[in-house]
């Protein structure tokens, strides 16, 4: 059975755990004048300050709105509709009917493959083409390897994002929990189009990691590493090296990408004696990187680009979605608040949306920075 009612979004703000969730009820309860009783999903992000309610404001929304099943996690700024809300108490939630049997909650924190499968068991084959929406602990240090053993193991497809706050951070998958990943594992009968936008632009020339140690760069083309990250940085970066890591990073090409896809990394150090660069992820010598910048411009044009493509994918129209952006996009990257889900809105014909700003973003398998991924409920 196909389902292609919308779904539902509310918004809320207000530092009473109990208010805000009676008004994400009121809002998800009717829509256009018309009650939800078909309504069996929902989606819940809650900002850094409302996250220690989480149970609270769970409890409420069963209770209100008869929707058992609920997913997401705690963001330090979220995502409503055309609103992007930072430093505020509040919280975002969608609802919608989805069928009962192609959907399965991830409810206990995964931190193996094995553990994972295990609750998929009986309903997701490792060879079914099934897709897997995930939200993730920041301190979960297995994400890679559990992303790799998908890609390679299973015919899955992950989407998502890893939950973001200043303290202890918390997701949701029918209760309140965290470690590992948890989620929405849905059949591929329901029709899903996702894709992601780059917030970098490459600059010239990959170069091969000659020598490394760990996630130390020693050497690039047979070179000492930071000599050779002056050259492509230019002669302007290069005179301030603390201001050029605020916008240069290394860029990790995806093999077989036809797109030149790559994956963001941030340097985050820099020996000048022994000049080295150390960055965000453990390297293997021999492999090949490129130094991209963050650019703003560059990053609006990609929005649009991958807004284009997936507008088309959806011809039938477009029942909701779910954008992940990276903590480093919106504002701070798009110029005022808001701009980023108004070019969105715009392109996609304000659509019942929510998300949240993450710590790294879960696309086709892998773990990003700095992107922004779309999953589109078509």
């Amino acid at each position: 059975m196909m389902i292609s009612t919308p779904f539902v979004p509310a918004t809320a703000t207000g530092s009473d755990p109990r208010v805000l969730a009676l008004k994400l009820a009121e809002e998800l309860a009717v829509h256009d004048g018309v009650a939800r009783p078909d309504a069996n999903l929902g989606f819940l992000y809650l900002s850094d300050a409302m996250s220690r309610h989480a149970a609270d404001v769970l409890s409420v929304l069963r209770e209100t709105t008869a929707v058992e099943h609920w997913v997401g996690c705690a963001g330090l700024a979220l995502i409503g509709g055309r609103d992007e809300l930072y430093e505020t108490p509040a919280a975002v939630a969608m609802v919608g009917a989805v069928p009962a049997a192609d959907f399965r909650v991830i409810r206990e924190p995964a931190t193996t493959f094995e553990g994972l499968c295990e609750q998929l068991d009986g309903f997701l084959g490792m060879e079914d083409p099934g897709r897997l929406i995930l939200h993730a602990d920041p301190g979960f240090e297995g994400l890679e390897e559990l992303l790799t053993r998908i890609d390679r193991e299973t015919a899955w497809f992950c989407t998502g994002g890893v939950s973001s706050g200043q303290g202890a951070v918390i997701q949701i998958a029918d209760q309140i929990l965290a470690e590992g990943v948890s989620g929405l594992a849905l059949r591929d009968t329901v029709p899903l189009a996702a894709r992601h936008s780059q917030g970098c632009s490459p600059l010239p020339g990959q170069h091969q990691l000659s020598e490394t140690w760990r996630n130390i760069i020693v050497k690039l083309d047979d070179q000492p590493a930071l000599p050779v990250f002056r050259e492509v940085i230019g002669e302007v970066l290069a005179r301030d090296l603390r201001r050029a890591l605020g916008y240069i990073h290394i860029g990790l090409p995806i093999a077989g990408s036809d797109t030149g896809d790559y994956r963001v990394r941030n340097i985050i150090g820099i020996d000048l004696d022994r000049e080295l660069l150390a960055v965000g992820e453990m390297l293997t010598p021999g492999e090949h990187i490129l130094f991209v910048r963050r650019d703003g411009q560059a990053a609006r044009e990609d929005l649009e680009r991958m807004l284009g493509e997936i507008r088309a994918q959806c011809p039938s129209g477009i029942r909701g979605g779910l954008y992940v952006s990276c903590l480093g996009r919106g504002r701070h990257q798009f110029g005022d608040e808001g701009t980023e889900l108004r070019i969105v809105q715009d392109a996609l014909g304000d659509i019942p949306l929510v998300g949240f700003f993450a710590n790294g973003e879960i696309f086709a398998n892998r773990l990003y920075g700095y992107t922004g991924v779309l999953t589109l409920f078509a």
